[in-house]
């Protein structure tokens, strides 16, 4: 299975064709989670007309696709990311760590993104980019 980033899912609305050819390129099942839902509903102004069909895609996507949780595992997990970050010396968005958290505390092992420096220092994650 491959989980999709916030930038990802913005791009897949938007038809990059870089992402394209990579999603066409994989037969690997896809999965989201909640907190990539989260990240996207942060932007969302409901009074905005336009908005409010980004919201309708969004919406319309995570209910085709398994959509993963943060769970007591995934909270762990995240907190272990942040902990080896930190002994690393470095630092990503907190967001950025639970996202692979989650994924990473279900068995997802790559990630979709175009950000490949917010997850490229987490260990367990391959960084699929476009």
């Amino acid at each position: 299975m491959m989980g999709l980033d916030t930038s990802a899912i913005i791009d897949l609305r938007r038809g990059d064709a870089h992402l394209a050819a990579l999603l066409k390129d994989n037969n690997e099942p896809l999965v989201l989670n909640h907190l990539v839902y989260l990240e996207l509903m942060s932007g969302i102004d409901r009074e905005n007309k336009n908005h409010k069909e980004e919201e309708y895609y969004y919406d319309s996507l995570f209910n085709s696709f398994q959509t993963l949780s943060l769970t007591f595992l995934a909270s762990k997990k995240t907190s272990d990311i942040i902990f080896q970050l930190k002994k690393k010396g470095k630092t990503i968005e907190t967001f950025d760590c639970v996202i692979a958290g989650i994924y990473l505390a279900n068995g997802v092992k790559k990630i979709i993104t175009k950000n490949r420096k917010h997850f490229e220092a987490i260990e367990g994650i391959e960084v699929l980019s476009y």
